[in-house]
């Protein structure tokens, strides 16, 4: 896949050059432009073809939210904030990723991987196809047809509309987002553990520290849903 375009909105300069910098060291982006605030970054957002945006959202004039919700057709968008209070609204709009300062390395990395993901499912969406059975999926990926027991799903993971499906032996791709494909499984069988992402219960090992250990997978624990998921792993 060639690198893909990407701009950044920070009104705070030492927040912006940490994220240039790390835009820089990822070859799989290309950075069209840096600015302070949102009005600057229009006119390159309308005459380019910016694929995702790099947006802080405590700034002057508008906040990084707002902007997102004005624009007709807006490229992804990973947040990145020192504030926790616009998580749900960001989630609402489909954003790729919330991010809070000081932005590490390794954080930047995951965001920007799961926009990778979801360019590539984008190219290649009228190419898949999901069936549900009794027991298994058939998920069409172009000329490949897979099918996958539902008792080998490990975990599934939202990515805006679609839905990741993990199994030991692959990852897959479907057109469902999480709520719906969550609906179309056997409801005994898949525990929603957070905003993203939905665990087999039998796969369970441990859940502490915020996170679910499912054998060599770890996914996070939402606070909203760690009542529930005690009460399931207490017999409850």
């Amino acid at each position: 896949m060639k690198p893909i375009n990407c701009l950044i909105v920070d009104d705070e300069e030492l927040d912006r050059m940490v994220v240039e910098d790390f835009v820089k060291s990822n070859p799989g982006l290309h950075l069209l432009g840096s600015f302070s605030n949102v009005l600057e970054c229009v006119d390159t957002i309308n005459k380019q073809d910016i694929e995702l945006l790099f947006l802080d959202i405590d700034m002057p004039v508008i906040n990084g939210v707002d902007f997102l919700k004005k624009l007709e057709n807006p490229p992804l968008c990973i947040f990145i904030t020192s504030h926790v209070d616009y998580a749900l609204d960001a989630f609402d709009l489909h954003a790729v990723d919330y991010i809070l300062k000081p932005l590490k390395m390794e954080r930047f990395d995951l965001a920007v991987e799961r926009a990778f993901e979801l360019i590539s499912i984008r190219q290649k969406a009228l190419h898949y196809d999901l069936n549900f059975e009794s027991d298994r999926l058939t998920i069409k990926e172009g000329s490949i047809i897979n099918k996958v027991l539902i008792n080998d799903i490990i975990y599934l993971e939202a990515l805006t509309n679609y839905t990741k499906v993990i199994t030991k032996a692959k990852k897959y791709i479907t057109l469902n987002n999480l709520k719906n494909f969550l609906e179309d499984l056997p409801h005994d069988k898949f525990l929603r553990v957070h905003r993203s992402f939905a665990v087999a219960k039998n796969k369970i090992n441990s859940a502490r520290d915020g996170e679910i250990q499912l054998g060599e997978f770890r996914v996070p624990m939402g606070k909203t849903y760690r009542k529930n998921i005690n009460q399931i792993l207490s017999g409850k």
